[in-house]
């Protein structure tokens, strides 16, 4: 994997990749549009599968901008009152979805279905399979410089 050694961000590394670079923006860009879920709640899923996994890169990187109040506060999201009954669910979800897919309840589901229907259950489950594997990618490959979102 020699093409990774000199990239020090996402961008780079997809720049090696010219054949799927452009369906990749692509597709992280439609995740921020969706009409099923708020991005400002995919945000705090985000941010919490990078905090989850203590990927400082992941972290400081920031795709829709959230309050700074509410970013210091997102470890202690089932206490804050920062964060409201829907961003909670979609948060307890994507915990245990980070730990293990399979544990997920019936009532944790249920309560991002209520709050966002099936379609949001589903905008959700499909943006934590991108969100973690991104996570986990900045780690095996070690990026290290700070970069600023995905562009289009």
């Amino acid at each position: 994997m020699a093409w990774l050694n000199n990239a020090a961000t996402r961008d780079e590394v997809l720049a090696n990749l010219p054949n799927y670079q452009a369906g990749f923006n692509a597709l992280y860009a439609t995740l921020w549009q969706l009409k099923e879920i708020p991005a400002q709640t995919l945000e705090l899923c985000r941010l919490r599968i990078a905090q989850l996994h203590r990927c400082e890169l992941e972290w400081q990187r920031e795709e829709l901008a959230i309050p700074p109040a509410q970013r210091e506060a997102l470890q202690n999201w089932p206490t804050s009152a920062l964060f409201n009954e829907a961003q909670q669910a979609c948060l307890a979800f994507t915990e245990i979805y980070t730990m293990d897919p399979q544990a997920i309840s019936d009532e944790q589901a249920d309560a991002v279905k209520k709050a966002y229907g099936e379609a949001g259950l589903v905008a959700l489950i499909e943006a934590l399979g991108l969100f973690y594997g991104l996570t986990r990618l900045t780690q095996l490959w070690g990026l290290t410089s700070t970069c600023e979102g995905v562009s289009s």
